[in-house]
């Protein structure tokens, strides 16, 4: 799912490596008797070349390995970005060269023009390709790590005495002051909240739709047992263009809002679902809590990490006097 980006130690990298790379040149050409004038122009000429390059190719890789996974036209595109780079530093060398020369015949010039190009950036581009290579199998291991992490979680999550026993506790309450209607209703909601939770504990990212599913359960759940304290609404603003997100992203989301708020006598506890075409914003009124919660942040933290794992975004924390917003960006499954 994740494409192919260039972070700040990326940058760093190819900095190092074409000052290193300019010193060498410095000092070859200046062995070589080459003018000054050819050596500032030659230097110019070869950042941009393996600049240029290497921004090809990874607009190639990202669009014809990573998306496409058309190896044959990467291939040859691969090689026409090369000729094309080194067609270009050819006329600069030929218009910025101190003894004239004569333009080769057009085979020679092709091979001479993949020369050039290729051989000076075959190793910024290999060294760059290399790093990419081994940061991904450490984010794979890292993936797998809190893979491991989530099912340990969502499996305690799942038998939590504490939630259990508040739940047993409402249906005790219920069914001594409520219709048994009321009752098999509450049962039905609690029984379908933890049949998502083990039927989807192995996937990494869920539908759209199981997700708000499993919160509407989770909202008649908790304003069936703080009687009216809290207030939930989804709303969709606009379609959505994707329709995934990490497995229990909302619920961790939602879990939050009733751990760190609590209602007052006058005080409703609102939360609004809203749907938009790229994200869903959980959006929460503020109280402050009589009771100090131990676990503040880290749901949202390890939510956040989970997202930077799966995919290229990250969550948005947006808090105000008197409103928090959690923006979760949706997801698009790539097969």
């Amino acid at each position: 799912m994740n494409t192919f980006k260039f972070n700040r130690s990326d940058y760093r990298f190819i900095l190092i490596y074409l000052l290193g790379a300019a010193i060498w040149l410095l000092f070859r050409w200046n062995v070589q008797n080459y003018t000054s004038f050819e050596i500032i122009t030659g230097l110019v000429g070869f950042v941009i070349k393996n600049l240029l390059l290497l921004y090809m190719f990874r607009w190639l890789i990202n669009r014809y390995l990573i998306v496409k996974k058309n190896y044959v036209v990467f291939i040859v595109l691969a090689f026409v970005a090369w000729e094309a780079v080194g067609f270009l530093d050819m006329w600069r060398d030929y218009f910025t060269a101190h003894q004239p020369w004569e333009l080769p015949s057009f085979e020679i010039m092709l091979i001479e023009n993949f020369h050039r190009s290729a051989t000076d950036s075959v190793m910024l581009i290999g060294l760059v390709l290399g790093k990419k290579y081994y940061e991904n199998k450490l984010d794979t291991i890292a993936l797998l790590n809190s893979q491991k992490d989530l099912e340990l979680k969502v499996l305690r999550a799942q038998y939590d005495p504490h939630f259990l026993y508040n739940s047993l506790n409402t249906i005790d309450a219920l069914i001594d002051y409520s219709p048994k209607e009321k009752v098999k209703e509450y049962i039905g909601h609690l029984a379908s909240l933890y049949r998502y939770l083990i039927h989807t504990r192995d996937e990494d990212i869920v539908p759209l739709a199981n997700e708000l599913g499993v919160a509407k359960d989770y909202f008649y759940l908790i304003e069936t047992r703080f009687a009216g304290d809290y207030s939930f609404e989804i709303i969709e603003r606009e379609p959505p263009l994707a329709h995934y997100l990490p497995h229990g992203a909302l619920l961790t989301v939602l879990e939050n809002v009733v751990k760190h708020n609590v209602a007052s006598s006058d005080e409703t506890i609102t939360a609004k679902v809203i749907i938009d075409k790229k994200s869903v914003s959980i959006i929460n009124s503020i109280s402050k809590p009589t009771r100090k919660v131990t676990s503040m942040g880290t749901g949202l933290k390890n939510l956040n990490k989970r997202y930077r794992l799966l995919s290229d975004h990250t969550i948005r924390i947006e808090e105000k006097d008197s409103s928090f917003n959690i923006v979760l960006p949706l997801l698009h499954l790539i097969e």
